[in-house]
């Protein structure tokens, strides 16, 4: 099973792709990100709070600077290791970005993935703006 997620956000090619691989952007709920954006590096996001911890572990299996990332992500080390093609394209308001999300053994996971990127995307477009 899969997802595709589209989205348009006012801000330059450039800085939206170095936020997307860097490990300085967190966004809630996650407490730390550690990513290390070539292939074979790793994408590490934690969550460790009084309620809830949690984390998220990949690995790159292709890096286009300002173009695309593939990663592996999987859960709390469930068994479900999905992948995440990300491709960035600059517009003339910004810029677009296409996520393909393949893998899903289940169809609750599609949907909480699907509500999640949304969730997810709202923080980052915060994110940029706060660090514009």
């Amino acid at each position: 099973m899969e997802l595709t997620k589209r989205y348009e956000l006012a801000f330059d090619l450039k800085v939206v792709y170095t936020a997307w691989v860097s490990s300085s952007t967190v966004i809630a709920p996650a407490t730390s990100m550690d990513i290390e954006p070539f292939v074979g590096g790793h994408y590490r996001l934690i969550m460790d709070t009084p309620e809830f911890s949690g984390k998220n572990e990949g690995e790159f299996s292709l890096v286009e600077p300002q173009q695309r990332v593939v990663y592996t992500w999987e859960w709390n080390g469930d068994g479900e290791v999905t992948e995440i093609d990300v491709r960035f394209e600059a517009t003339a308001a910004g810029t677009k970005i296409l996520i393909h999300h393949t893998g899903f053994m289940f169809d609750e996971s599609v949907t909480n993935h699907d509500h999640g990127w949304d969730g997810y995307m709202v923080g980052f477009e915060h994110f940029l703006g706060a660090n514009a």
